[in-house]
C-alpha cells in the first residue's frame, strides 16, 4: 500500500503546479485534517479555502517535492522546496519545509508541516 500512497502524494504534487486545485482536492478524504506551519485546516472546503488564501498575495509560486519517504502503511514524509515571489511586495520565499502525510484507502486524511526534518521523521515514527 505504500507505494500506492507515494503515487498519490506525486499527484499530489503534479496537480498543484499545473493548479488544478479540484484535482488536487479530490485526493482528500472529506474530513481531512490539513497542519501547515500557519494552522490547522479541516475538510476539503478549508484546504481548498487555505490554499486560496494562500496563494493569492503571490506573483510567482511553486511546490516542489524534493524527496517522497515511505512512512510505515500509511505514511509518507514530503521534503518540499517552496519558491514564492510577492505580487505587490516583491517579497521572495526559499524554503524547505516537511510534511508527514497520512492516506488510508486512497486518500490523504492528514497533513502536518515541520520546518525541520528530525521532527518530521520523528512524528512519522523513524
Amino acid at each position: 500500500m505504500s507505494r500506492q500512497n507515494l503515487e498519490i502524494i506525486r499527484k499530489l504534487f503534479a496537480d498543484l503546479e499545473a493548479t488544478d486545485l479540484a484535482e488536487a482536492l479530490a485526493l482528500f478524504h472529506p474530513d481531512v485534517e490539513w497542519s501547515p506551519t500557519e494552522g490547522t485546516y479541516r475538510g476539503v472546503e478549508g484546504v481548498g479555502a487555505h490554499w486560496i488564501e494562500w496563494m493569492e498575495p503571490w506573483d510567482e509560486h511553486r511546490i516542489e517535492p524534493v524527496e517522497l519517504i515511505e512512512a510505515g502503511d500509511e505514511g509518507v514524509i514530503a521534503t518540499i522546496h517552496l519558491t514564492a515571489r510577492g505580487e505587490h511586495s516583491g517579497m521572495e520565499i526559499d524554503q524547505h519545509f516537511f510534511q508527514v502525510y497520512t492516506v488510508q484507502s486512497g486518500k490523504i486524511t492528514r497533513m502536518v508541516e515541520f520546518v525541520d526534518r528530525a521532527s518530521a521523521l520523528e512524528a512519522a515514527g523513524l
